[in-house]
């Protein structure tokens, strides 16, 4: 008998062991699967509890919603996602042809909130790393900026509570990719002018784009909604390098293109609070080819108001006097004008009011990454004026910084 207890007790704690192994193994492999995800939502530096929170994995033909939560009672809304669903299919797609360019994975994440009796959107993004290998940790601030509509005086009696408020959810209403040839740069000469123009892109080097939206209660044509620039969504790397030179001569117009993949989606949203329905209108850049960049012009011209950078006297035509170095710094943008897919679209969800010009950012993640030079030239005693085009649209978004587009005038 004294055996037999013996006995018991070996196995009990031999098997004991091994449960405890195993478990072990199987918890370690989770984490290595595991990308912790943790979200605080803000509104002029207060935290917003009771917020919807929804977060998408980036993909080449367009994002994903993998997971939706509400932020607690601190304004934090906390995740744990899988790395095989959200990079492995990027590391797959890369692989799958040999390209010109590579993509990163990445999260954007959107939001709803309450701020003083009024509903706001916001949206925040991070770029994954290529790897298949966890745990990754990210925390991620996003702060509400777009008011979608006064919330009626009842909303001050609905707790923000995520335990009493129903949970979150978006679905996928319309989406659409057209690949286009779009204008990435443009130099204009007038009849006593003429530049002589440099442009280089690195290979492994990265650019992003941003994401351009409009969100709004269903709506019809009768209401005019503006676009709004949004949060960083794709994220490209060059793996060749491509080098330019062409001359613009006088009365001429030089540009350069390049092949992009241009994503729309229309997303629907719930928000339980106010029991209203809002869509999000998203259209952004999933990537571009740097091997089809050439010296025709795009779909979409660039055009907008020409801020005067400088002047400059001629000399005559055939010696430069002055030079514009378009590089990169700490916050430059430009802009990539996406109007004529716009227009293209026959989604019977795409409101008639949104149709208006549009366009999205470009970001230079390093000082190689995207470089332009226009030297300068003009007939000899004749004052040159230098513009760069400020791209401002009254119903769409306001670029800060120019699009790379060079006028001379005399």
């Amino acid at each position: 008998m004294f055996i037999a207890k013996s006995n018991l007790k070996t196995i009990t704690i031999i098997s004991l062991f091994i449960v405890a192994l195993f478990g072990g193994v199987y918890v370690v492999s989770l984490e290595l699967d595991r990308i912790h995800l943790t979200v605080t939502v803000l509104k002029d530096g207060n935290t917003i509890p009771g917020a919807n929170v929804y977060v998408f994995a980036s993909a080449p033909n367009g994002t994903r919603l993998i997971a939706t939560a509400c932020t607690n009672q601190y304004g934090i809304a906390a995740f744990q996602l899988s790395i095989k669903n959200i990079i492995k299919p990027i590391i797959d797609w890369n692989q799958a042809e040999k390209r010109s360019f590579t993509i990163n994975p990445g999260l954007y994440i959107t939001s709803i909130g309450v701020y003083n009796n009024t509903i706001f959107f916001g949206s925040a993004s991070t770029k994954l790393p290529l790897t298949l290998t966890g745990p990754i940790t990210t925390n991620i601030n996003l702060n509400l900026k777009h008011p979608i509509k006064r919330v009626e005086s009842k909303i001050n009696t609905v707790s923000t509570d995520v335990q009493q408020q129903a949970p979150p959810w978006a679905r996928l209403i319309y989406s659409a990719q057209s690949a286009m040839r779009e204008t990435f740069f443009k130099v204009s000469t007038d009849q006593n002018t003429k530049a002589g123009c440099t442009y280089k892109v690195s290979q492994n080097e990265e650019v992003s784009f941003k994401c351009t939206y409009s969100v709004t209660q269903k709506i019809d044509d009768s209401v005019v909604i503006k676009w709004t620039i949004g949060a960083e969504i794709s994220w490209v790397t060059s793996q060749i390098g491509k080098y330019f030179y062409f001359e613009v001569n006088p009365s001429g117009t030089g540009y350069l293109s390049s092949l992009v993949a241009i994503n729309y989606e229309c997303w629907e949203y719930d928000y339980p609070a106010d029991g209203e329905v809002y869509r999000e209108h998203r259209v952004y850049i999933a990537y571009y080819w740097p091997d089809t960049l050439d010296k025709v012009i795009g779909e979409d011209d660039i055009e907008g108001n020409q801020v005067l950078l400088d002047t400059a006297t001629g000399e005559g035509l055939d010696k430069y006097v002055y030079g514009v170095f378009l590089h990169w710094d700490v916050s430059l943008e430009f802009a990539i004008p996406v109007t004529k897919f716009i227009k293209l679209l026959a989604a019977p969800t795409f409101p008639k009011a949104l149709a208006v010009p549009i366009d999205v950012d470009l970001i230079l993640k390093s000082a190689t990454a995207i470089n332009a030079l226009v030297n300068i030239a003009g007939i000899e005693g004749y004052t040159i004026y230098i513009y760069r085009i400020q791209v401002w649209r009254t119903t769409n978004a306001w670029y800060q910084l120019p699009a790379w587009a060079i006028i001379l005038r005399t």
